[in-house]
């Protein structure tokens, strides 16, 4: 059951976490509007490859956090500050994007002289959020999750946050190519999807501080 609760959960935690317009996702759009979907898969894998090192680097960093046991006090109220927080930042990139919400999609990237593969490693590569991102997940299930910092759960865990960015970069790919007269209306609206996503998280956190 903990093999599975950390894959499922990882894959909904990264999914989330990835699922914003950010440089690697939007540079996924570029390639699969402005070239070919090939390309873009090409990319993706780069990207998915980089990912992968940093959730394994997350999930040994975190453990390494958890044998201090001074860094687990108070671990559920910490999450659920941290989930507030981060439903404040994404409310306020909504409306940042509702006020300029073509600009992501206009604005033309730097031609590349890199293969798509070794593009998306080097763009994902300069994206270091997901390891302070998964190494703080990885302490929050931790919490709830009976033996998580054992190899085959960490496996499970770093299995799963590369299957749900995976989903996220294919989703760029497939939608953007296929719905390009809305893909400002995407743009303007994801951030307070995920600052609902994210609110929810924090309610059930802090509903669960006491028990």
């Amino acid at each position: 059951m903990s093999i599975f609760l950390a894959f499922a959960f990882a894959v909904l935690f990264s999914f989330v976490g990835v699922l914003p317009p950010g440089i690697v996702n939007m540079t996924v759009a570029n390639y699969s509007v402005k070239k070919t979907l090939y390309k873009a898969k090409k990319f993706i894998n780069g990207a998915i490859l980089v990912v992968c090192i940093q959730s394994v680097l997350a999930f040994y960093f975190a453990t390494f956090l958890e044998s201090h046991p001074q860094v687990m006090q108070n671990l559920k109220f910490v999450g659920s500050l941290v989930f507030i927080l981060l439903t404040l930042f994404f409310l306020g990139k909504g409306i940042q994007n509702a006020i300029h919400t073509k600009e992501a999609i206009k604005k033309k990237s730097a031609k590349s002289k890199l293969k798509p593969f070794l593009h998306g490693i080097f763009i994902s590569g300069l994206n270091i959020f997901p390891i302070p991102y998964y190494a703080f997940v990885s302490l929050y299930l931790s919490a709830f999750i009976e033996d998580f910092f054992t190899n085959l759960v960490g496996l499970a865990f770093v299995l799963g946050t590369t299957l749900g960015t995976f989903i996220v970069f294919m989703g760029y790919a497939f939608l953007f190519r296929k719905i390009k007269h809305k893909v400002a209306f995407f743009i303007k609206n994801i951030n307070f999807i995920i600052a609902i996503i994210t609110g929810l998280i924090a309610v059930f956190t802090i509903y669960n501080l006491n028990k």
